[in-house]
């Protein structure tokens, strides 16, 4: 089993923070976490949000890999559509490079009107640009010059440097819905599951995604899982410390997106019941409590799903650095190396 940590870079509005000081902070969690044996770092995009999520995931994780050496550097997700695929092969191949040969690339199709509507590009587009895209970025890292004619994007006699140091990059994927999941199996990428989703939803997506793969003949071996992430010296305490930041994503954002991509709770209710808004309400979404509670939670997701690498989402919005970096070594210490 391997372990990462996932950045977001959010301040909730009316905080008193500054995103100056949350990458201060990050930036140091980020020297820690080499130091306590993680596997990787990963970041995730959106834009145009009051907090001021990500919005540039490769100038953030050059900062990551310029400081560090072996934890591996990466997307979860960048979201293709929104960029041109020749600008992204080329910031990708110089990030791989400034990493030496450490970056994983995560990427997914986006899904918020905003975003499109931000970009000018049409949302129903995203599906067919995400299938050119693909191939581009492929023939970009591989070929000394390459050619592609599409719907969306053309080129001729093009050559991309500098090469990265992988040829090609690897890539996940990150999808719920039917046709990601057959696009994420069709291309033999290895599927993110995502924190939104309760194990029984999970297990319906990994069947699905599963049998796409031996559809298309196709093997995979990265099983990759995102996880609000929080541990303490007791369950209640890791609760109390936590629950408020685990909500402003979980019923927050994803509450508030879920006219795009459904939400509910751990037992099927939707934004609109009460209920949904309580943390007790999505508690078996999250890794919380005491390290032994979470060591089990980590064993459930290994079993029920086969994960392999667990992306740990514990620099949540709110969350004091003091408090990340007490959680993150905790986790560290005593519960990864029972998967090792």
């Amino acid at each position: 089993m391997k372990f990462g940590l996932i950045y977001s870079f959010q301040v909730p509005p009316g905080s008193g923070a500054t995103h100056a000081q949350l990458w201060k902070d990050a930036l140091r969690e980020a020297d820690l976490a080499e130091k306590l044996g993680y596997d990787s770092i990963t970041l995730v995009e959106h834009h145009f949000l009051d907090d001021g999520m990500n919005p540039s995931l490769f100038v953030s994780a050059a900062a990551i890999a310029a400081r560090t050496e072996h934890v591996k550097v990466g997307t979860s997700c960048y979201l293709l559509p929104l960029h041109h695929p020749i600008e992204t092969a080329e910031n990708a191949a110089v990030l791989d490079n400034i990493s030496q040969g450490r970056l994983i690339m995560g990427v997914a199709a986006a899904y918020r009107d905003e975003e499109f509507k931000g970009f000018g590009i049409s949302r129903a587009e995203r599906g067919p640009r995400m299938d050119e895209y693909l191939q581009i970025l492929r023939e970009a890292w591989t070929k000394d010059t390459f050619s592609f004619k599409g719907r969306f994007y053309s080129c001729k006699n093009l050559s991309v440097t500098p090469k990265p140091v992988q040829r090609p990059i690897p890539m996940w994927f990150g999808a719920s819905g039917q046709a990601g999941l057959r696009r994420a199996a069709s291309q033999g990428l290895p599927l993110v599951g995502s924190n939104r989703h309760h194990v029984s939803e999970l297990e319906r997506h990994y069947s699905t995604y599963r049998k796409y793969l031996r559809r298309y003949g196709k093997r995979v071996f990265d099983v990759p899982l995102l996880r609000n992430v929080y541990v303490a010296e007791s369950d209640g305490k890791a609760v109390e410390e936590s629950a408020g930041s685990m909500m402003a994503v979980l019923a927050g954002l994803y509450g508030k997106w879920a006219r795009w991509r459904k939400m509910v709770d751990d037992k099927g209710r939707s934004p609109d019941d009460p209920a949904f808004h309580s943390f007790a309400s999505h508690r078996e979404k999250c890794i919380v409590g005491s390290t032994r509670t979470a060591a089990d939670q980590v064993e459930m997701y290994s079993k029920r799903l086969g994960v392999n690498h667990l992306l740990c989402w514990t620099a949540l919005p709110g969350m004091p650095h003091e408090k990340v970096e007490r959680s993150i070594t905790l986790f560290a210490k005593d519960v990864v190396p029972s998967f090792r």
